[in-house]
């Protein structure tokens, strides 16, 4: 197959195209925060937890719930931002948080937990990516518990 110089060109724009998008995709924190809330309601561990700072406190307790989280429920969540405010490149966030978590693997059982928190949020830029590096409560995370 012989390549054109119009067909790669194309390639190129396609290719740049994707880069772009994935890189501006958490250009501000409010992305951050979307983006994670979607790594959570498609039960992906390793996405929500790259919005962590690895060296924050309690990240260990974050990871742990996390994963425990998303390997027992289907997750449904949405977070708003309720304030922002910026000093010196942190950006202090006051968030409405809302998680519905169905069990997973017992389609018998219409339990479905709910979760409304105000959670606040300290973000900074950290390798051209806004990582949360305090987060209060942790709760938020707390693993569904079993009745």
């Amino acid at each position: 197959m012989r390549i054109t110089g119009l067909s790669f060109g194309i390639f190129f724009f396609c290719i740049a195209c994707f880069c772009y998008t994935t890189l501006a995709a958490d250009r501000t924190p409010f992305a951050s925060i979307a983006s994670l809330a979607t790594a959570l309601s498609q039960n992906d561990p390793d996405e929500a937890l790259s919005y962590f700072d690895s060296q924050m406190k309690d990240i260990d307790a974050i990871e742990a719930n996390i994963e425990a989280l998303t390997a027992q429920s289907d997750i449904s969540c949405a977070v708003d931002i309720v304030m922002d405010e910026e000093t010196n490149g942190v950006h202090k966030l006051d968030l409405d948080w809302f998680m519905e978590l169905k069990p997973q693997g017992d389609n018998n059982d219409p339990q479905v937990e709910r979760r409304r928190v105000r959670v606040q949020v300290e973000m900074k830029l950290i390798k051209n990516r806004w990582k949360i590096t305090s987060l209060s409560p942790l709760s938020i995370f707390d693993p569904i518990q079993i009745k």
